[in-house]
């Protein structure tokens, strides 16, 4: 990201990205995500430390593994693939064998960070009205929804939870 970065003018920007250990240690995995394209040959120089793989989730057919994505209508479309397939990583295991001691799971660039909001309340209809008020028109059917009550293996207090 240092060299990322110093081409950039040293310009602040987000960033996003996922350490991996290869099985074995021989190596690393590393998914970066950034809200720019760049050449594959150029992130090759920068990285330097083997294969490089360069996927644009917002214009391209096939995902990283060669999954069909099919046409991105919008930028934000994109930027959710590049999220899901992030996520996938991210919530992988976290002990030092698979990240490298002292690592974390995920980095993001300082001052970008997703913020949390949670909110308390007593009625399902809250919480659609509240999701309601978030969501740009057009975007409700990119929420997700997920309710503890579906889960007969959920053994806690109910919760449901809105995802966009």
């Amino acid at each position: 990201m240092r060299r990322l970065r110093g081409l950039n003018d040293g310009q602040k920007f987000p960033y996003w990205y996922s350490p991996e250990l290869h099985p074995g240690g021989h190596g690393w995995h590393v998914n970066l995500f950034i809200p720019f394209r760049i050449e594959h040959a150029l992130i090759e120089s920068l990285w330097g430390h083997g294969f490089v793989w360069v996927t644009d989730f917002a214009s391209s057919m096939k995902g990283p593994k060669g999954e069909p994505l099919g046409l991105c209508r919008t930028p934000r479309e994109g930027l959710r693939r590049a999220g899901h397939y992030g996520c996938k990583y991210a919530q992988k295991d976290w002990s030092p064998d698979h990240i490298g001691p002292g690592n974390h799971r995920y980095e993001s660039a300082q001052g970008f960070a997703p913020t949390s909001e949670g909110v308390w309340i007593e009625w399902t209809e809250e919480g659609e009205g509240i999701v309601a008020e978030l969501v740009p028109i057009g975007e409700w059917n990119n929420v997700g929804r997920w309710n503890s009550n579906d889960d007969p293996n959920w053994s806690r207090p109910p919760i449901r939870t809105w995802r966009w």
